[in-house]
């Protein structure tokens, strides 16, 4: 008996000081190097900023990045849609990237807060309208701020989005098992300082997203892995875990014009889900992109900014949407 405490008592004592010593033996230190160059901070107010990036002239479109993501990962789509005549806007949501993290007290990371601070930054930046482009996570973000405030949206794209039917359950990847246990934030931070583990980690769920390895770019498991590693990351992934598992916003209330763009071998998000969607949403099309992963973004930007760019030309004004052959 004696013995197996002190196994266990050894073993915590070395999860304890393993990051430490890791740091200083073998210099598991955090990346930087890796790390994407910030923005410019927004200041939204109650001592909150978002990191903001801003290119191109012309409408504005909004890019809202999904869970566990960041501003940086929308790759070139930003400049591909600057060139077709476009303002840009990509930002880091609250608890990602750059931006300002939530305290414990008010640790609610959901649909509803991440729009509520987009309509803050519309504000903030003086955009009185925007086509909204959701990413996963950040679909579920633009579907709550479309209905609740119509008048700021003149059109939604949702890539790879969130909405009825999806979660998490169902799932066994070490990232979802670690997520379901109550000290899941801790164990992911512990997990983030520990390089050799977080890469593992990172890297079986990057290749998720992508549907195989064969489409990853080079170096986008050690920025993401760099980017997981920011203090209270975790706290927010957990935080957008819970609220997937609570359903997605009311679809069926969006009124602006809505392109679905969707993935065929999307892993994380259904293609079933993007169908749901274009039933729901009452001016909507989808279009499928076939054999797409999760990362549209990454793989396919020069069709996501031609496909957005059409969205916001002169034929949505009357309400129609676009030809798969425009």
């Amino acid at each position: 008996m004696r013995r197996a405490f002190t196994t266990v008592v050894s073993l915590l004592v070395l999860a304890i000081v393993l990051p430490f010593v890791g740091d200083a033996v073998f210099e598991w230190g955090a990346n930087e190097d890796a790390l994407p160059k910030r923005g410019r901070l927004i200041d939204i107010g109650e001592n909150r900023q978002l990191n903001v990036y801003q290119l191109g002239e012309g409408k504005t479109i909004v890019l809202v990045h999904g869970w566990a993501s960041n501003a940086s990962d929308w790759a070139t789509l930003p400049e591909e849609l600057a060139a077709h005549g476009h303002r840009v806007i990509a930002y880091d949501r609250a608890g990602y990237g750059y931006s300002t993290r939530l305290d414990r007290a008010h640790d609610n990371h959901s649909y509803a807060s991440s729009g509520r601070d987009l309509l803050a930054l519309l504000d903030a930046l003086r955009i009185d309208q925007a086509t909204l482009v959701g990413w996963s996570f950040g679909g579920g973000v633009v579907q709550w701020l479309a209905s609740a405030a119509p008048e700021r949206v003149e059109a939604v794209t949702l890539v790879a989005s969130i909405g009825p039917g999806e979660h998490r359950s169902d799932r066994n990847s070490l990232l979802d098992l670690t997520l379901a246990t109550p000290l899941g934030s801790a164990i992911l931070s512990w997990i983030s300082k520990i390089p050799p583990l977080s890469f593992k980690m990172t890297q079986e769920n990057v290749a998720r997203a992508f549907s195989g390895k064969r489409s990853i770019p080079t170096g986008w498991t050690i920025r993401t892995q760099a980017m997981l590693a920011l203090p209270g990351t975790f706290r927010t992934i957990v935080s957008e875990t819970r609220q997937i598992e609570r359903g997605g916003p009311n679809a069926q209330s969006i009124s602006a014009a809505t392109l679905i763009l969707h993935g065929s071998d999307d892993l994380l998000v259904p293609y079933a889900v993007g169908e749901e969607l274009n039933r729901l949403i009452p001016n909507s099309a989808l279009e499928s992109i076939v054999n797409g992963s999760h990362m549209l973004p990454v793989t396919h930007p020069d069709l996501l900014a031609r496909k957005i760019h059409q969205l916001v030309g002169s034929e949505y004004s009357a309400g129609s949407l676009p030809n798969s052959d425009q």
